[in-house]
């Protein structure tokens, strides 16, 4: 008989979406096909948060004293900035690594 996994809802903010949106039209200027990875990669990274939403770790800022939110690497360069309240995940941001985004962490 097989054991009763929690399974969450995935819910993504619309910051998130069109820093996604961005990113990906960014990555199609360069190959087309690097867009459409991009969100290939960022589809099943959120996918992932279903199952096993506290294996990455704490984003630990003087922004975020709370430490309610999670990052998680995707697409090697890429961060989903996300939350867990109860049974649901709340992907907040799509960040490019490569780029500046202290205005996230400091405050």
């Amino acid at each position: 008989m097989p054991e009763h996994e929690d399974v969450y809802q995935v819910i993504v903010s619309k910051r998130a979406a069109q820093q996604l949106v961005e990113h990906a039209a960014f990555a199609s200027g360069l190959e087309e096909r690097l867009g459409y990875q991009l969100i290939d990669d960022f589809r099943k990274a959120a996918d992932s948060l279903q199952r096993f939403p506290y294996r990455n770790p704490i984003l630990r800022s003087e922004v975020f004293t709370a430490e309610k939110y999670r990052k998680m690497v995707f697409d090697k360069w890429h961060l989903l900035i996300y939350q867990v309240k109860d049974d649901k995940v709340y992907i907040e941001y799509v960040i490019d690594g490569r780029q500046d985004y202290q205005w996230l962490l400091t405050p």
